[in-house]
């Protein structure tokens, strides 16, 4: 009898390490098992931490609006929109980590090397706005690629590699900024973080964070949803053993995602630095949790094989909301942490004991 692999992150990878063939226990003659099956519900397992989290987003809009007058204005909740894309961006390469049976500690550092990447080769070498963005991804892409690489074979635990990473990453943040922030970005690179789509003098548009946030989304759903190596990943997070007994190559879908991860805190590295005008090695301090915090109150399970981009997206937005709607009380830095701390605990215990899990 095949054991069903849901050890987690911090075992996933010694799974696809063993070798040998796999033993077949069987009960004696006659012996009948006095455990019942496990029921699952699929589609309730899918569904139901999406629905939680928009439905705690919505009762929480709700109350806002009632108790801050100015929480429901145009204006505010496009703020919200746009200070969640970057996290949101990020997320979206942690939900595939993490549905993989992984995760990824140093987006947040990648996202700062990537960011000081992008403003030094504008800087020293006259770089325009797009030369500078596509430095920003490909720095972001070869790092996940390593991360990748050293995870899959070196048949290391995620978090380990990642954790590694996240060091080396920030100082050669700081080695390559001098430790001080860089300045001096091309004009027009402000366009990514304040810069609106149909935007013009008295008329609002669709400001272009909020739209590299929606383009991030909307491929990772369909990588996730619509394409083999999506479907992989929910293979692997939910029983990695099984996956590799199908024919799934373990090693080259992990190096995929932690790319894929890396290009992401590339691409959330252009919003970031444009919004602040500077690059540093310091900004993507807090980033990894906030992502992992988006992803995870958006209903993807930490054991790997659950989850979705809607939900993640979801997710930011709850955070941001809080984030805002305390600021707006004239509530401090504490609550805010405290607060979303709580959901997050909540999150997590709704993964493991809500609709559709195990009994």
């Amino acid at each position: 009898m095949q054991s069903n692999s849901t050890h987690g992150i911090f075992h996933r990878h010694h799974d696809f390490s063993c070798s040998g063939k796999a033993r077949t226990l069987q009960a004696p003659p006659g012996a009948t098992s006095s455990v019942p099956p496990p029921k699952k519900n699929p589609i309730a397992a899918r569904m139901s931490g999406t629905l939680a989290s928009l439905s705690f987003l919505i009762l929480l809009a709700v109350i806002l609006s009632f108790s801050t007058p100015n929480f429901a204005s145009p204006e505010n909740l496009k703020q919200i929109a746009v200070q969640a894309a970057v996290v949101a961006i990020l997320a979206c390469g942690q939900t595939a980590v993490i549905i993989s049976g992984n995760i990824d500690l140093s987006v947040g550092s990648v996202m700062a090397f990537a960011g000081v990447a992008a403003a030094q080769s504008a800087k020293l070498y006259g770089f325009g706005v797009w030369e500078s963005a596509g430095i920003a991804c490909m720095s972001g892409l070869l790092i996940g690629t390593v991360t990748g690489l050293i995870t899959a074979f070196g048949r290391i635990p995620s978090f380990i590699v990642t954790l590694g990473m996240m060091g080396v990453v920030q100082g050669m943040a700081g080695i390559l900024s001098g430790s001080i922030n860089i300045g001096g970005l091309p004009p027009g690179f402000e366009i990514f973080g304040f810069g609106e789509l149909f935007g013009g003098s008295g008329r609002a548009g669709l400001p272009y964070a909020i739209l590299m946030m929606l383009t991030a989304a909307v491929g990772m759903h369909v990588a996730l949803s619509r394409t083999r190596w999506g479907r992989s990943l929910y293979a692997i997070g939910g029983n990695t053993e099984a996956a590799r007994l199908s024919g799934i190559s373990l090693p080259r879908s992990l190096v995929a995602v932690f790319a894929l991860s890396g290009l992401l805190a590339g691409f959330a590295a252009i919003v970031n630095i444009s919004r602040a005008s500077v690059a540093s090695k310091e900004a993507g301090v807090g980033y990894e949790l906030d992502a992992i915090a988006a992803t995870v109150v958006g209903g993807t399970s930490l054991f790997g094989g659950q989850g979705g981009i809607p939900g993640t997206i979801i997710g930011a937005f709850l955070i941001y909301t809080i984030r805002n709607g305390c600021a707006l009380m004239g509530l401090g830095p504490d609550p805010q942490r405290a607060l979303i701390g709580a959901v997050i605990i909540l999150a997590v215990l709704y993964d493991r004991y809500g609709p559709g899990t195990k009994k």
